[in-house]
């Protein structure tokens, strides 16, 4: 039985990531930060990657 259920729950995560895109992966990774703008900015000058709300929105409307 836990062997089965192993194998469900390695099966629902991948189904579910599959589905995600690259965009979508990198913006979840950045919401810890997007609550506190100081560090939302650094974590922006560190990565380069949009972490700010107002530049998270700017990137989906490119995408879109």
């Amino acid at each position: 039985m836990p062997i089965l259920l192993s194998i469900v729950l390695i099966a629902a995560g991948y189904w579910s990531f599959k589905h995600m895109s690259l965009l979508d992966m990198e913006q979840a990774a950045m919401l810890p930060f997007a609550d506190d703008p100081e560090a939302a900015k650094r974590v922006e000058q560190e990565t380069g990657r949009a972490c700010l709300p107002e530049h998270l929105a700017q990137q989906i409307a490119l995408q879109a």
